[in-house]
């Protein structure tokens, strides 16, 4: 993530001043490197100071606690519960680490208090806290708890990187110990191991789950455990919607051990995964604007399309059918995305070819996608490649018509020697000209009468949208097409993905910059005429958006700025700016808790920045919390003790009444 977002390469070091050429090459090449403590906490500061890397953290304690937790099972092949797979945990954060001790303290018959002991030289730090409670994550989804609490109850940190509310309600910092609680309903499931048969190999486990009933018992699948785990933390480190995509290979993961959700479970997990995973709106990108129309046949679809920026130059798009529907197609559909975040070649064709040998290694021939993979250059070249996919159709806006364009190649996922029938094309876009990427399912859908919707049709309607913009276009095909199946049921999902390289591009540009000198000059209200105006030929172009609503802000529309930066922000972008700008709009208009939540959003995307942390004072002035707002006080002592703000704060602290 942190080499995507400072648009660097895999291989390229990221962190020259701390780390040489050769230890980053041994950290990746070789898993079980071992670095210091000094050197992994400088490296995390770095990488935290622009993302936000909790949920990172988070889930890769929940990984080593599912990975780990085999080794914890009887070797007899008898079942524990719960409460004894619980006592048998400070075995594994023996075996992880020699800085932490962990003593298991029981409440009551559902509730258990968890105390981690660091030796007097080992300084624990704010991730640690976020990767012990991942950890305690695993055991409820090992043991498939429904309803379940987990904690910090106490920490001996004076301040946690995150939200404390991520962690526990009421957390006593500056103890002697880290302690959580975890309380939970009554479980209903054991585990055990089971023996291998002579076709098994032999490094890899089965796990046996059953009831609580005797009269229940469910044999799991093989799975290898490790390997799923190792790759699903490489793809996961490019995933640009990190979390959605790790909640579905962690579904899947437990699919595949334990079998015991339903086929109903299931599909609701995996539609609320897949919101995540497909993005409802993409971003306008060098005067190229998008629309999509999408329909999933049932809640789980097996189409998926999805953006990808290599750099300020280049933008990949994406649009695959996945074989099937259900749980796997929404697999298919996670490592799709994965894959294609983390091979980002100069050529379509060549991402093909390595996303293929991905696929196979993955999913062993037991589904496939097809997919059409389009590169779009800055000046507006594009390059793309089609494996068993419909191809794209482009409509040029100097002759008003649309043609089918060149290309072929075989499926995704299926053959080994598929990499020989990727091929690229190319063509160049003009102002005006429109191309549209599109599934089977859009083509193929037939009326009450048999007859299917078909390309010429599909063709027809493009050419009669002439003069209408890519989101008229799109919205008119799909209405159309409704209509054409009326009556009938949908025998496949739906996608199309259009996009045109604006024909006021020129124009956008002339007014764009004209509002970047008044906003430089701050000349505010000169620059949000301006950006208006741009703001409604490329209403998604994002820099021009956070310029707008900046703009709005400093010259005291509130409310307006306060609509651009909430749109803004649901691009996850991760920009510092925008959520400190958006808590500036709240605090004015004395929404203070909204304020506070932006504010905090901005602290843990940059937490060395102090006017964050003199906001969130402020704040908590205005509500009247006496204890936080003595807590941001010190937190920025320690950043900087001659902050020249700190001195007054502290003041009107005093002045506050006791809570």
């Amino acid at each position: 993530m942190y080499q995507r977002e400072n648009h660097l390469s895999r291989h390229t070091n990221p962190f020259p001043e701390i780390l040489d050429d050769t230890i980053y090459i041994r950290i990746l090449k070789d898993p079980n490197y071992w670095i210091s403590q000094d050197l992994e906490d400088k490296i995390i500061q770095i990488i935290a100071q622009s993302l936000d890397i909790s949920g990172i953290l988070y889930h890769l304690g929940t990984e080593s606690l599912i990975t780990n937790a085999y080794d914890l099972l009887p070797l007899d092949d008898s079942r524990i519960d719960l409460e004894e797979m619980i006592q048998r945990l400070p075995i594994l954060i023996g075996r992880l680490t020699r800085a932490v001790y962990l003593n298991v303290k029981p409440i009551s018959e559902h509730k258990v208090l968890f105390v981690f002991k660091y030796l007097p030289e080992y300084q624990e730090k704010w991730y640690d806290a976020v990767f012990f409670q991942g950890m305690l994550n695993g055991l409820a989804v090992l043991f498939e708890l429904k309803t379940f609490k987990i904690r910090m109850t106490q920490t001996r940190l004076f301040g946690i990187h995150i939200a404390h509310k991520e962690l526990g309600d009421d957390i006593q910092f500056g103890a002697e110990s880290n302690e959580y609680e975890l309380e939970w309903s009554e479980d209903s499931l054991f585990l055990s191991r089971s023996r291998l048969t002579k076709d098994d190999v032999s490094n890899r486990h089965r796990v046996l789950v059953t009831s609580r009933s005797d009269s229940q018992l469910e044999e799991i699948s093989i799975v290898d455990v490790k390997d799923v785990v190792r790759r699903s933390r490489e793809l996961a480190i490019e995933n640009r919607d990190l979390e959605a995509a790790v909640e579905v290979l962690k579904s899947f993961k437990q699919e595949l051990e334990k079998k015991q959700l339903s086929m109903a479970k299931d599909l609701r997990l995996a539609k609320n995964i897949q919101k995540g995973l497909i993005p409802e709106i993409i971003p306008d990108w060098n005067g190229i604007q998008f629309w999509t129309g999408f329909t999933p046949m049932q809640e789980v679809s097996g189409d998926y399309y999805d953006y990808f920026p290599y750099n300020v130059h280049k933008l990949g798009v994406a649009v695959c059918d996945v074989s099937g529907h259900g749980v796997p197609a929404a697999f298919i559909t996670a490592l799709s995305k994965l894959l294609f975040s983390n091979y980002k070649k100069t050529k379509p064709s060549e991402t093909f070819k390595l996303i293929n040998r991905e696929l196979l290694d993955l999913v062993k021939q037991q589904g496939y996608t097809t997919c059409v993979y389009v590169l779009i250059h800055d000046d507006y070249k594009v390059l793309y490649s089609i494996a068993g996919h419909p191809r794209p159709i482009l409509f040029r806006a100097k002759t008003n018509r649309a043609e089918i364009c060149e290309g072929d190649g075989t499926f995704l996922g299926m053959f080994p020697d598929a990499g020989e029938t990727f091929l690229d094309f190319q063509i160049q876009l003009e102002p005006g000209d429109k191309l549209f990427l599109y599934t089977d399912g859009l083509t193929e859908a037939e009326n009450d009468k048999g007859n299917a919707f078909g390309e010429s049709k599909l063709i027809q309607i493009i050419e009669s949208c002439a003069e209408k913009s890519i989101q008229e276009t799109v919205e008119t095909i799909m209405t159309i097409h409704k209509e054409f199946t009326m009556g009938t049921d949908p025998m496949d999902d739906i996608t199309l993905l259009g996009l045109q390289l604006s024909p006021r591009l020129p124009e956008f540009n002339i007014i764009k910059t004209k509002g970047d000198e008044a906003y430089r000059k701050k000349e505010f209200q000169n620059a949000v005429s301006y950006y208006e105006k741009a703001h409604q030929i490329l209403p998604r172009e994002l820099e021009t958006q956070l310029l707008y609503g900046k703009a709005l802000a400093y010259s005291g529309s509130f409310e307006k700025a306060i609509q651009l930066l909430e749109s803004y922000n649901k691009f996850k972008t991760n920009h510092f700016k925008s959520h400190s700008v958006l808590g500036y709009c709240y605090y004015q208009m004395e929404m203070f808790e909204k304020a506070e939540l932006e504010w905090k959003k901005a602290h843990s995307i940059d937490d060395s920045n102090l006017s964050n942390l003199y906001n969130l004072a402020q704040v908590y002035r205005k509500l009247n919390e006496k204890k936080k707002m003595k807590d941001v006080i010190e937190k920025m002592k320690r950043i900087e003790k001659t902050y020249l703000h700190i001195l007054p704060l502290e003041k009107k602290w005093e002045s506050l009444p006791d809570e």
